[in-house]
């Protein structure tokens, strides 16, 4: 939602009312200091595309806030309605995508699922491929990855002693 916003405010930059608003329309309105809820106030009366993009991730957001099955149903076929009968053709391609796909979104809302530990692991993921490189094998880079996903406390000042305390090398059983 926050890429098609995007795509739709550089695709409507015609209007000279729309200049420096780019970072506005991707906040949460909660987040948005006093200039900039007027500025979007005033961009919303002259009905331009990319307020109604925004208007339209205000509603989908509000989605999630619902907890009764049946409403949440009801909720998602009126944004759909509304999504396909906007005039936006990118708006209604993702509502058409939002209907293929509704019984999952409908399914991770009654079970309370959030993908948000998922996309957390993947960026330290990320993070630990980045910090590999010039390493010699994958067999590091993936050593890398495994210590900075598993959030491992390793040992930093220890003392030879404390480290083969049987002498100064590794004695196996």
């Amino acid at each position: 939602m926050m890429r098609l916003i995007r795509f739709v405010g550089r695709n409507n930059q015609s209007n000279k009312n729309l200049g420096k608003t780019r970072f506005m329309w991707l906040k949460n309105p909660e987040n948005l200091s006093d200039r900039e809820i007027t500025k979007i106030q005033s961009i919303n009366d002259l009905d331009t595309k990319t307020a109604k993009a925004y208007k339209f991730k205000l509603g989908l957001q509000r989605l999630w806030d619902i907890k009764n099955m049946h409403v949440a149903r009801e909720y998602l076929d009126k944004w759909n309605y509304w999504g396909t009968h906007s005039n936006i053709k990118e708006i209604i391609i993702l509502a058409k995508m939002i209907k293929r796909n509704s019984y999952g979104i409908l399914e991770s809302i009654e079970g309370d699922i959030s993908n948000g530990v998922v996309e957390g692991l993947n960026n330290k993921i990320k993070t630990a491929f980045k910090r590999s490189y010039g390493l010699k094998t994958e067999k590091y880079r993936n050593t890398i990855i495994f210590l900075m996903a598993g959030k491992l406390k390793l040992p930093h000042d220890l003392k030879e002693n404390q480290i083969f305390p049987y002498g100064g090398e590794w004695q196996s059983n």
